[in-house]
């Protein structure tokens, strides 16, 4: 059993030669902490220099992940965010137009709105509702069930 420990320390040690080692003084570990890393080094036959180095290793790995998720979090609330498109008269929009916007719209407060060109995909990708306006017109092949269910005040809808 002490001999397959170690050969296997000396496995250990053979991968991390390739590594460049010096001696660090680092001020301010508390005692009670390196005791336990002493304790920790005794039990499993490690130096202090290589638990310390899979602390850091583990702790440098899980300030990278962290970073990852909180950009993939980021990137996913910015895609996931909505543009609004309000306060206009008269406005002609086609399904190239959302998809050159390329998120979710809101149009809001707009008297007369018209949907050219448009498939019922692009509007299922890009129009989230349509709220506060006067006139929707939308061609024959969208379906207007489809546009109801992202009505909110809205007067008069026409194909």
């Amino acid at each position: 059993m002490a001999e397959k420990k170690e050969l296997e320390n000396k496995e250990e040690d053979a991968e991390e030669e390739t590594v460049i080692r010096k001696t660090i003084s680092i001020k301010g570990v508390s005692s009670d902490l390196y005791k336990r890393i002493q304790k920790l080094s005794s039990d499993t036959g490690k130096t202090i220099g290589q638990i310390t180095d899979e602390a850091y290793r583990s702790f440098v790995g899980s300030i990278d992940n962290a970073k990852h998720l909180s950009d993939n979090f980021i990137k996913g609330l910015k895609e996931g965010s909505s543009e609004y498109i309000e306060n206009i008269k008269d406005l002609d929009i086609s399904g190239k137009d959302l998809e050159e916007i390329g998120r979710k719209v809101v149009f809001k407060n707009i008297e007369n709105l018209t949907f050219t060109d448009i498939t019922g995909e692009q509007f299922d990708k890009y129009v989230i509702s349509i709220i506060n306006v006067k006139n929707v017109i939308i061609p024959k092949t969208l379906s207007k069930a489809k546009v109801i269910l992202r009505c909110n005040f809205v007067d008069k809808i026409t194909s």
